[in-house]
């Protein structure tokens, strides 16, 4: 029998680590990118996806897309998951290099199992906001 897992959380980061008794380390978690200028180069972007509660092969897959919400900037190939008991999880990872940003806007992360959308959540690219100096007295 086949189950289709749940995707239980995705992470948003700049690296990902494992240690040897198995736990995952998230580095520089984010929701905004900061650029000086457009169009801006970020040099690594991991998505980190979770699956649970599943029973089967299935094959997921991670994209960023653009603010018009249709162009894909990048994708992962399908990344196969095994789930061999319902109570057992994955975690899959998607290292991205060289994420090409054409312009300041709200980007989205999709995370797909089996080609069909299970999540979309949104970060920000933009230019980092002037700090207000303050004004020197006499």
């Amino acid at each position: 029998m086949q189950m289709k897992p749940d995707l239980v959380y995705s992470v948003l980061c700049d690296d990902v680590r494992q240690e040897m008794n198995g736990k995952f380390i998230f580095i520089g978690v984010f929701q905004n990118i900061w650029a000086q200028n457009f169009p801006a180069v970020h040099h690594r972007i991991c998505i980190a996806n979770s699956w649970y509660n599943g029973i089967g092969e299935f094959h997921a897959r991670s994209a960023i897309i653009a603010p018009d919400k249709k162009t894909k900037i990048i994708e992962s190939v399908p990344v196969r998951i095994a789930l061999t008991e319902e109570n057992r999880g994955s975690i899959v990872v998607n290292f991205f290099q060289n994420v090409r940003f054409a312009e300041p806007g709200l980007y989205w992360v999709e995370v797909s199992l089996e080609d069909m959308l299970v999540a979309r959540y949104p970060f920000r690219v933009s230019k980092p906001r002037a700090v207000k100096q303050p004004e020197a007295t006499a």
